[in-house]
């Protein structure tokens, strides 16, 4: 079945529970009201919730009370909002602030995405080429804006990508980079292993020393994914981090037909040795270039049609 960009679509694909009686009382977290969850993490969940004076609806990121004495989860949620708090891009998700509950567990009070990440997207259906250059060329100019003060992602993956219901590069839709919990400031690097997903990290990542090109060869890894519908290694965390470091993955057109440009895209930024990767901003021209060569109608398909 086809899927068709519709602007009505509910936030997450599926409407946040909002039902209360009267006779209820309100949930209140500072000057907001929680109507409902929108989604459930390792650590904590994410809120649907209306400032009780100006009814702006915003999504709130509490961590579970338990977790609010781990120092190491805390200060990633708080690096969030630092990260957040020093740039400013139509493709990174905007914190409006970090607060505090009375008993000290930290929220962030964030800009209200309606889509859905990109990982959804990806187990849907097989996204059209045009579509994925425009989604990555956004990707990556959000990215390069991280990467101009001095910061990188270093968890770049499909699911820390949302696809908004809103027009972006060429009509495609517009995207948004999310969750900074484990970004890092170049150049303080401790040499241990920085935190990310594995089947996108690259090789220096393992190593404890990523860089500003890590966050290509992620990129990479997001858009092999969005061709081919899986990453370009799967397997065990001991054999992804062996493949990562030193297996060549195989070229995307031996999964699916594809333009040689967007092949050669692709395999720049999943080379080994970083200083054979483009930099974001090269990335993102290029991709840009794809697809310009490819104008949408009003009518937007993401998903190609299955065979009947």
């Amino acid at each position: 079945m086809n899927q068709r960009l519709d602007a009505t679509t509910p936030i997450l694909g599926s409407a946040p529970s909002v039902g209360r009686t009267t006779k209820e009382r309100p949930v209140m977290l500072g000057d907001y009201q929680i109507l409902g969850l929108l989604a459930r993490g390792g650590t904590g969940g994410v809120y649907l919730a209306a400032h009780v004076r100006t009814q702006l609806r915003v999504a709130i990121k509490m961590l579970d009370p338990h977790w609010r004495k781990h120092d190491d989860v805390v200060n990633r949620m708080l690096a969030e909002h630092e990260v957040a708090s020093s740039v400013s891009h139509i493709g990174l998700l905007e914190i409006h602030s970090a607060e505090q509950m009375w008993d000290g567990t930290p929220y962030l009070v964030m800009e209200l995405l309606d889509g859905e990440n990109l990982g959804e997207l990806v187990e849907r259906g097989t996204i059209v080429m045009n579509a994925i250059a425009a989604i990555g060329a956004q990707i990556a100019d959000a990215v390069a804006t991280l990467h101009d003060s001095g910061i990188i992602h270093c968890d770049l993956k499909p699911d820390n990508v949302f696809v908004l219901y809103a027009p972006g590069l060429n009509g495609w839709p517009r995207i948004k980079v999310i969750d900074y919990g484990v970004s890092q400031r170049e150049h303080t690097r401790d040499g241990s292993v920085i935190a990310g997903t594995p089947s996108c990290m690259p090789p220096e990542q393992w190593r404890g020393e990523p860089i500003a090109k890590s966050d290509v060869y992620s990129l990479g890894c997001v858009l092999y994914w969005m061709v081919t519908g899986a990453p370009p290694f799967l397997g065990p965390l001991p054999q992804l981090m062996m493949s990562h470091t030193s297996a060549l993955p195989a070229r995307p057109s031996t999964i699916r037909d594809l333009p040689a440009e967007l092949e050669r895209i692709i395999m720049r930024a999943l080379a080994k040795d970083p200083a054979m990767r483009p930099t974001m901003h090269e990335i993102a021209r290029d991709l840009a270039a794809f697809a310009a060569q490819y104008p949408t109608t009003q009518e937007i398909q993401l998903l190609e049609a299955k065979a009947s």
